[in-house]
């Protein structure tokens, strides 16, 4: 397996860092916006969940937005079991503080390399928790040892409002991992969230793990060139909040 690099694994720690100095639940999930537009641009991952089922959120953080989903999910009389992983040791305590019915349902661990204990009716994670070079194979990775058979995973994207910056059009990463596009959502004008799924159909795995070997011999190559160009700091950098 490609191993992330060493400054990716640096950044993350930092990010932990910013989170555990706020103590607005908000703020310290990375949203700098308030609220009402937490709300508004967060929501719409539930566009993709029209049933009941368990719920993994990849790089949960505090855990807040598991609890918001979990709420915003009762409202539209959908029941959701929370489940989430982050790599932050310390985010992951507080995120089991936060729901301490569910304590046993987090994990300590990087989503790249882990390995579940077992798969999910819906998992979601964002783009950017791996390099660029990676993400297709993370996309697959996702697919097949993450999502269980019909379930769906759902891949998001946040962009910025006071930067004028539009979320990535992760639809299109998905479809370059050799995915079918299930549907899509976003909120914002530019827009500034957005998310895509994947339904996880029969016989998926059998083929995207044959694509799935290819991915790794192709994240292999290109994350080591980005090496070599010293490209990757400014490939890879990673947001701490997002406004």
């Amino acid at each position: 397996m490609v191993e992330l690099p060493v400054a990716f694994l640096h950044r993350l720690r930092e990010l932990e860092g910013s989170y555990l100095r706020e103590t607005d639940p908000v703020r310290q999930s990375g949203f700098g916006g308030g609220h009402e537009r937490w709300r508004l641009e967060r929501a719409l991952v539930l566009d993709a969940v029209p049933d009941d089922g368990d719920f993994l959120d990849v790089g949960c953080a505090n855990g807040y937005l598991l609890e918001c989903l979990v709420q915003w999910g009762h409202e539209r009389h959908v029941r959701l079991t929370p489940y989430g992983v982050d790599c932050g040791a310390q985010l992951i305590a507080l995120a089991q503080q936060r729901l301490p019915q569910y304590a046993s349902h987090f994990w300590v661990a990087n989503a790249w390399e882990w390995s579940p204990p077992r798969t999910f009716r819906y998992v979601y994670s964002l783009y950017d928790c791996v390099p660029e070079a990676l993400l297709p194979a993370y996309i697959r990775r996702l697919v097949t040892q993450y999502v269980e058979t019909g379930g769906t995973l759902i891949m998001g994207a946040y962009g910025s409002s006071s930067k004028q910056e539009a979320a990535r059009d992760i639809a299109t990463d998905i479809a370059a991992a050799g995915f079918r596009v299930a549907g899509s959502s976003s909120r914002g004008a530019l827009p500034v969230s957005r998310v895509a799924w994947i339904r996880a159909e029969q016989g998926h795995g059998a083929d995207a793990q044959e694509r799935a070997a290819h991915a790794w011999r192709s994240a292999s190559f290109l994350l080591g060139f980005s090496v070599l160009l010293d490209i990757l700091p400014r490939a890879s950098t990673i947001r701490v909040e997002y406004v």
